[in-house]
């Protein structure tokens, strides 16, 4: 069985399983996020992956020239929780709020799909960029997402601020952004 914890979460809620008791209005998935934000042409999910996995091309390398075994794009996305902080707002610390830091780099590389537009990458990362903004935004109230027998619940996802991370030389354009999830009065 697989641990739901926070990068898991995020992670199912970027592709769209196992989500419910959201706020999002309409169909909660990366390909309707997509088709809302007027990138249709950029309804195949990215490979979105946890940091931590030791399958081979899933975490510590992995070739942006060709889609992982098992995935639909080449394209990436990686999530990594960077720090949780822990406030108890009473006074007898009955209860306390979570606070977790995640960061998602998407990263895409511009291959032979953009043979014909030199813009393709980055009018990929964009899109792409585009679409995790509207999942994080429409889940943003939190929502329950479920992985196997275990469910999970944030009460509000905040998207934080961008960078780019680009390298011209190797054709790989992306962004690096922080993520805020918070839970509020759990008890002890």
């Amino acid at each position: 069985m697989r641990y739901l914890d926070e990068v898991t979460y995020l992670i199912n809620l970027l592709k769209g399983g196992g989500i419910s008791l959201s706020k999002f209005t309409g169909t909660n998935t990366w390909a309707a996020s997509a088709t809302s934000q007027g990138a249709s042409g950029h309804q195949v999910t990215p490979t979105i992956i946890d940091i931590r996995n030791m399958v081979k091309n899933k975490g510590a390398r992995y070739d942006l020239s060709r889609a992982a075994s098992g995935e639909s794009s080449s394209d990436l996305i990686v999530v990594f929780e960077d720090g949780q902080s822990v406030d108890n707002p009473t006074i007898d610390w009955s209860v306390r709020n979570e606070t977790y830091t995640l960061t998602v780099h998407i990263r895409c590389i511009h291959d032979e799909r953009g043979a014909s537009d030199a813009n393709y990458a980055r009018d990929r990362l964009e899109n792409l960029y585009k679409i995790v903004k509207h999942r994080i935004d429409g889940n943003r109230r939190g929502a329950t997402v479920t992985v196997g027998s275990e469910s999970k619940r944030f009460d509000q996802i905040h998207l934080g601020n961008r960078t780019e991370s680009n390298d011209r030389g190797k054709r790989i354009f992306g962004y690096k952004i922080s993520i805020e999830m918070k839970k509020f009065a759990v008890p002890l």
